[in-house]
């Protein structure tokens, strides 16, 4: 039985998705997922729910970073876009937010043990994503960099425990390593 996601995916992904994005390769974090994708979601259970998961996962992440480059929190730097507009969430960002997505789906049990885990992960990968990109030179902080990565690490640390009970409900607690 083939796995259904390898956390090797979702690595190489965020490191094709930084770099590119730094090397003015905006889409190459897109390519990578949608390679996950096609690789991992054909042996996964639950294909529909998976699908509609990292789709609205994707979005609300979207629409979350949009959010707060409207509020001026930080501002992505124009050679890591392709498309859209500099008001918009960059294309590399949404790439992570699919990414997750369609990780979330193999990584909910963990999240679901109590209901600390999603708001530490929150809290810790929102630093660590934001403070590494800006070190890349992907985005400037618009705010003191410390006041601009708690506002940050603040908004994940309320949108991954709601992912998770997107995840949760979309998926009916079944696990990803569930029998076909």
């Amino acid at each position: 039985m083939m796995m259904k996601y390898s956390p090797l995916g979702l690595l190489l992904t965020i490191f094709a998705t930084y770099h590119g994005a730094r090397n003015g390769m905006p889409w190459l974090g897109l390519l990578f997922w949608a390679a996950n994708l096609a690789l991992f979601l054909p042996s996964s259970p639950l294909k529909k729910e998976r699908v509609q998961l990292m789709l609205l996962v994707g979005a609300a992440g979207f629409l979350l970073d949009t959010l707060l480059i409207l509020l001026g929190i930080y501002y992505a730097e124009p050679h890591g876009r392709w498309l859209l507009p500099h008001f918009f969430c960059p294309e590399w960002i949404l790439a992570l937010w699919l990414n997750f997505g369609l990780a979330l789906f193999v990584f909910r049990p963990m999240l679901s043990r109590a209901w600390p885990i999603p708001i530490v992960v929150g809290l810790l990968f929102a630093t660590m994503i934001y403070a590494n990109a800006a070190r890349m030179g992907l985005i400037t902080f618009t705010l003191p960099p410390a006041a601009a990565l708690a506002i940050i690490a603040l908004a994940y640390a309320l949108f991954i425990p709601a992912c998770n009970l997107l995840a949760n409900k979309l998926c009916g607690g079944k696990n990803d390593s569930s029998p076909q």
